[in-house]
């Protein structure tokens, strides 16, 4: 990976992770969904990861989501004909739109922006994506020591690429002088991205935007909280 390149950090396209959101429907025969067909599929995932926090893996049955926004079990199985394949997409499904939100903010930036902009607006982009999901963070934690074993795989070969976009970001960062030098990088990384993801476990819709809690986070990161002296 080289990171002195005048246009940003080498950053994965978006096709690499990006998938049809019915790609799992086996009865669409590869078409393109129409946008009914795709707003069906995402009240499946919505109650899907609503009754998958509630349950977990084991003991959700696809009957139990179907209940959930009462569709008939056959109309559901026509779209996910199994739960394996209903929870995977599931659990892919945030990480796959995050994924995507990330790189369209990145490469709307101006190619002048300082990496400690990028990274900010990467940060407010994750946690206005991730916050209003909540569901599928608790539902995600439920089920992913559940599911089964190829499912987990595919679904961290995904969450990899992902994770690579803020790796880059913050190895560009470090190699533009805008990090301490003699940083450990990869150490600020986990930082970073620990500290918001951390935030869906106390975050609050009657306080902080995300956009104000991503801004707030990522000053006292990079500026820290001791006053000047």
């Amino acid at each position: 990976m080289t990171t002195n390149e005048s246009e940003g950090p080498s950053i994965i396209e978006a096709e690499g992770a990006t998938r049809e959101l019915n790609r799992t429907a086996r009865n669409a025969s590869g078409r393109k969904p129409s946008r009914k067909t795709e707003g069906v599929q995402e009240k499946i995932l919505d109650a899907a990861a609503k009754v998958f926090a509630q349950k977990g893996y084991q003991l959700t049955k696809l009957s139990d989501i179907s209940d959930e926004i009462g569709l008939h079990v056959t109309a559901l199985r026509y779209h996910f004909p199994t739960k394996d394949v209903l929870v995977e997409e599931m659990i892919n499904s945030l990480t796959r739109q995050l994924h995507i939100r990330l790189l369209a903010t990145l490469q709307q930036l101006p190619p002048e922006t300082r990496y400690r902009e990028r990274i900010k607006a990467a940060a407010i982009t994750y946690l206005n994506t991730t916050l209003h999901k909540l569901d599928y963070i608790a539902a995600h934690g439920n089920v992913i020591n559940q599911v089964p074993q190829d499912v987990r795989e595919r679904h961290f070969n995904l969450l990899n690429e992902t994770n690579r976009i803020w790796r880059d970001l913050m190895a560009a960062a470090a190699e533009a002088g805008e990090l301490r030098p003699g940083i450990n990088v990869s150490l600020a990384n986990q930082v970073l991205q620990g500290t918001l993801i951390w935030t869906r476990e106390w975050y609050r819709p009657d306080g902080l935007t995300p956009t104000d809690l991503a801004i707030q986070i990522l000053d006292i990161l990079f500026d820290g909280m001791a006053s000047p002296s």
